[in-house]
């Protein structure tokens, strides 16, 4: 059992390095407004300062909201975004993961954005299924975003997104990551669970004004380990200020805190009632001249019973787990077509004992033909240091050249 406990840790972790990580580009925004896809995105798929006002302002024109047009009035507002490319992925762990060395197109996301009428917008985003086939991984078709904004509602103070969304307690998104590898903070969880990268459904309100202040909270269903019949008990806070110009994405310096608690259903049945979690957190988004700092740091609890190993007989009840979560990313933008990043990933977590620790260093790079087509080189490598029912240390590398592509 010990080994099975193994083999599905180190099979996740694989399985997150071979799954594209979606990002988020609207080409329909460019075409709409006839401007190039740089008036939101300094490097697409991230968001600049522009791109991140637009956003919260319900995909309206900051100052402009009278002149905007809906999607009735304005081009089909749909777009499409895939990668192809060359994978090449090992798992120094024998008997466990076959190594992937191959051509391989990741996915395809379908994407729909803009306005009914002023102060409410809309955003979807469709991932269909696609089976399993030479070059291209399996995936299963999936409504990942699904929500309408009201914006404005008599003050910038007051904003509420309503449906399936990206949650305001993940502060770099990772929909749209320059990096093809997910961010460990917001994916280490307890088996079985959501981790903090997903899409929540549930309800948002936000807003944003003088002296670089914003806010969100929100309230959502929570982990997918909870039962449908479990009333969801999910809620989140977010705090932060922009000091200097910008919003933090490419110009100012940006300062955040995330407050996040909930409940969650263990995988083993002993444990019949849903049990707590919670995480707090800091965030910087530091700039200068080409360069952005980005940092986050996340404090973890987890209630002992969404650890527990339903085969393991305990004499005592666990500990609850403490985790320490985080990263450094620093990223480069010389020119308007190119930028550079090099990340560093930390998992400290002593209490649980499915899996261990986990430090991984990232490199790599976009160069942009044009606005939105990317060519994506990137190199990662992973060591997981063994604990528990681990008998090895693992290491995982991961190497991508692909082509980044929307239409």
């Amino acid at each position: 059992m010990k080994r099975f406990v193994v083999v599905l840790s180190t099979l996740a972790i694989a399985a997150t390095l071979l799954a594209p990580v979606p990002a988020r580009a609207i080409p329909a925004f460019a075409r709409k407004y006839g401007f190039n896809c740089t008036m939101c995105h300094s490097n697409f798929p991230r968001l600049n300062d522009f791109g991140q006002r637009y956003r919260a302002n319900g995909y309206q024109l900051p100052g402009r909201e009278n002149d905007e047009k809906t999607v009735l009035e304005s081009p089909p507002p749909f777009a499409m975004r895939t990668s192809a490319g060359f994978n090449a992925d090992n798992l120094s762990f024998p008997n466990i993961q076959p190594d992937v060395a191959q051509f391989q197109v990741n996915g395809i996301d379908i994407l729909s954005a803009g306005l009914f009428a002023r102060n409410i917008g809309y955003m979807l985003n469709f991932v269909p299924n696609v089976d399993l086939s030479g070059g291209t991984p399996a995936v299963g078709g999936t409504l990942e975003m699904a929500s309408v904004v009201f914006s404005n509602l008599f003050t910038p103070w007051l904003n509420v997104r309503v449906g399936r969304f990206e949650p305001a307690y993940v502060p770099f998104s990772a929909k749209r990551q320059l990096s093809a590898v997910p961010y460990d903070a917001y994916e280490f969880v307890f088996p079985g669970g959501a981790p903090l990268s997903e899409t929540q459904t549930g309800v948002e309100v936000t807003g944003h004004g003088a002296w670089g202040l914003s806010y969100a909270a929100g309230w959502v269903n929570g982990s997918s380990s909870n039962l449908l019949r479990d009333f969801p008990l999910d809620f989140y806070l977010r705090l932060s200020e922009t000091i200097g110009g910008g919003e933090g994405q490419t110009a100012g310096q940006r300062i955040g805190l995330i407050g996040y608690a909930g409940l969650a259903r263990s995988q083993d049945a002993a444990v019949a009632s849903r049990v707590g979690r919670a995480r707090v957190g800091l965030d910087l988004s530091l700039n200068h001249s080409h360069f952005n700092l980005a940092l986050q740091y996340l404090f973890g609890w987890d209630q002992s019973g969404l650890w527990r190993d339903p085969n393991v007989l305990y004499f005592r009840e666990p500990d609850d787990v403490l985790s320490h979560t985080g990263f450094a990313e620093l990223s480069w933008l010389p020119r308007t077509d190119l930028v550079a990043f090099a990340r560093f990933d930390g998992v400290y977590a002593p209490g649980q004992t499915f899996h261990g620790d986990l430090l991984r260093a990232s490199l790599g790079a976009r160069y942009y033909l044009i606005d939105q087509v990317a060519i994506h080189a990137e190199y990662s490598h992973a060591y997981q240091f063994a604990r528990g029912a681990q008998t090895v240390d693992t290491a995982i590398g991961m190497g991508t050249l692909r082509l980044d592509f929307a239409i």
